[in-house]
């Protein structure tokens, strides 16, 4: 479909962006944000003597890892169903695999390394959720055309 102007071209009407598929991974996004930001709270609690907060720095290691497929899956989704950027695959990808070394490292005590990789991936996690709430993330991503696939 497209739309006549005044001067007499066409124009097409914009595409549609993600819609449901990103909403989705924003919420997938937050929640694992927020899950990424409990495990300091939990570790400082343990630090200041409460030894049950070791326990929930645990469990919320487990939500964190429960969180990484789920936004994985949605990224995937926002990407092939809502035609949205491929980049949060990728990024989502490493945080799962990375979550997975600081399990590791978490559960043999290897405080050298589980500590500023938490770090990390608490800042890269914060800063994927922040770009998925721009409004660049709205916006389809531009297909090829054949002129373009030939240079």
């Amino acid at each position: 479909m497209t739309t006549e102007t005044l001067t007499g071209r066409s124009i097409a009407p914009p595409d549609r962006g993600p819609r449901a598929s990103l909403q989705v991974l924003r919420v997938v996004a937050v929640l694992h944000s927020l899950a990424f930001l409990g495990q300091p709270v939990f570790a400082g609690g343990y630090l200041m003597g409460d030894v049950d907060s070791l326990t929930l720095h645990d469990l919320n290691a487990f939500v964190i890892t429960g969180l990484d497929v789920v936004q994985l899956v949605a990224a995937i989704v926002y990407f092939w169903g809502g035609r949205g950027r491929a980049w949060p695959i990728w990024a989502s990808l490493a945080v799962a695999l990375a979550v997975e070394v600081q399990v590791g490292t978490g559960f043999e005590r290897l405080l050298v390394v589980h500590l500023p990789l938490g770090v990390s991936l608490t800042v890269t996690q914060i800063l994927i959720t922040v770009w998925l709430f721009r409004a660049a993330a709205a916006h389809p991503r531009r297909r090829k055309s054949r002129a373009d696939g030939d240079r």
